[in-house]
């Protein structure tokens, strides 16, 4: 491999990042029409690796590419979000049952404690970094790689489908208190019942949104 080589795909690895953490952090809207050439320009880049980096983001489904019109930010249909999140229950509560003890009680009991604290814990970033940690922890205490990354690649779409949701926050942090609280007790049949509730919940409440699919 030529060292241009190299170097391209580098500057392509952080034009990836700068996208994703956009489109994660909502400052690209679901359905958002991403223009490479806008993109080059504004970077003051070539288009090679601005479409690199877009081709890496569409093989991992955050955004979709539609020949002869452009890449958008993914959005979804009813039946995929159903879907993402049957995964995501399926993931989860497994970690939760098998692994429960393993679950790293000081990270729990650090979250529970932003969780409860006076300032509003349910507010934009910290919210959705306080929920990430919270249910990311459940699964890490696996260990098993192969499973915490296929999650990880599921969290990032989770995301994308949070930001088309909004005013769900307050229950959601309420939920994740009472969780905490089972598995600092050692409650283990407790807790995978809020759990599975926890996610039941989240995901009517997104079936109930109507969504554009762009997939087609």
């Amino acid at each position: 491999m030529t060292s241009t080589k190299l170097f391209r795909e580098s500057i392509a690895e952080q034009v990836y990042a700068i996208i994703k953490e956009e489109i994660l952090l909502a400052k690209r809207e679901p359905g958002e029409q991403i223009n490479p050439r806008e993109l080059a320009s504004k970077l003051g880049l070539s288009i090679m690796p601005i479409r690199d980096a877009l081709k890496q983001l569409v093989d991992e489904g955050l955004v979709v590419h539609k020949p002869r019109v452009g890449y958008f930010v993914r959005t979804f249909t009813s039946q995929e979000i159903r879907e993402i999140m049957e995964v995501r229950k399926l993931c989860e509560v497994y970690c939760l049952e098998e692994y429960f003890d393993r679950i790293d009680r000081e990270k729990l009991l650090a979250c529970l404690e932003s969780s409860q604290e006076e300032h509003d814990p349910t507010e934009g970033e910290e919210f959705e970094h306080l929920d990430d940690n919270i249910h990311s922890l459940i699964v890490q205490a696996s260990g098993n790689i192969f499973l915490i990354k296929g999650y990880e690649n599921l969290k990032d779409l989770i995301v994308l489908i949070r930001h088309l949701v909004r005013n769900q926050t307050y229950q959601a942090n309420e939920e994740h208190i009472m969780l905490i609280e089972a598995i600092l007790k050692g409650d283990r049949k407790g807790a995978k019942q809020i759990l599975k509730d926890h996610i039941d919940r989240v995901t009517k409440s997104f079936s109930k949104m109507s969504f554009k699919s762009l997939n087609s």
